[in-house]
């Protein structure tokens, strides 16, 4: 069986040879976490500063981290035009 994976984002920390135990440093999870992330088997949930955290490190935007991460046209992945559920 194959398993999907997040090319773009495994990409990334090539480029940046950035290894999956800095990535669970930054983000404050454990290795397992990351290794999660990266085979699909659990959806990262991330705090707001989380997020900042890896985008620092990665170097990219919000957006682009998401982009990297989800695969292209696939159901899950954020709309760039999402109106969202924000508090009035």
């Amino acid at each position: 069986m194959t398993v999907e994976r997040p090319v773009k984002l495994l990409q990334r920390l090539d480029e940046l040879d950035i290894t999956r135990k800095a990535l669970a440093d930054v983000a404050g999870v454990s290795e397992r976490s990351v290794y999660d992330w990266l085979r699909y088997r659990k959806e990262p949930k991330l705090t707001f500063l989380q997020v900042a955290n890896l985008c620092r490190l990665l170097k990219w935007t919000a957006q682009e981290l998401a982009d990297s991460y989800y695969p292209s046209g696939g159901e899950t992945a954020v709309a760039a035009e999402s109106e969202g559920d924000y508090a009035t």
